[in-house]
């Protein structure tokens, strides 16, 4: 497989986050904005795919962006198999951007790939929270522990000995 930011081979970013999915526009014939951000170039990549007036679509743009659908789907799918969620929802500036009309691609792919039963249950959207939902959920973080705490401070001293596992994180937490 490709190789991932993060060092591995094959990983779903490798093929279908917005650097991966500019690298394939580009092996295809593509040809985003020069010297322009990330965020450009894939607003480049869906205008070329999705143009406007009865312009005539970019086919590698088309071809990058149903390739890219069917490896969210199969992702997606594997999602539902395992965790059988009740709603997957599609966020942050790239999922944005690539918007409805690729999720509805997305989508297909996915209960296509998924168990029929799981499948049925979920539902797909677009996330409601913009393009920070990463730094609003983590931001949620500290006081969503605090209401499961009664608002009350942690207490201090351990009851029993810490799994070693918590102790790590302490450590990390640390530096």
């Amino acid at each position: 497989g490709r190789r991932c930011r993060c060092g591995a081979q094959g990983c779903l970013e490798a093929y279908a986050g917005a650097e991966a999915l500019l690298a394939r526009w580009r092996e295809a014939g593509g040809r985003p904005p020069a010297g322009a951000d990330e965020e450009t170039a894939l607003a480049a990549l869906v205008a070329a795919a999705y143009p406007g007036d009865g312009a005539t679509a970019d086919p590698a743009a088309v071809a990058v962006l149903e390739e890219t659908a069917e490896y969210l789907g199969a992702g997606f799918a594997d999602l539902v198999n395992l965790f059988q969620p009740e709603r997957i929802l599609v966020g942050g500036w790239a999922g944005l951007l690539l918007g409805t009309r690729f999720l509805a691609a997305v989508e297909e792919h996915a209960r296509a790939y998924a168990l029929a039963y799981p499948a049925a249950r979920v539902t797909m959207g677009m996330g409601l929270l913009g393009p920070e939902a990463v730094t609003v959920g983590a931001a949620i973080l500290p006081l969503a522990d605090f209401f499961a705490r009664g608002g009350r401070r942690e207490e201090s001293g351990p009851v029993g000995e810490a799994p070693a596992w918590a102790e790590t994180v302490r450590e990390r937490a640390a530096r």
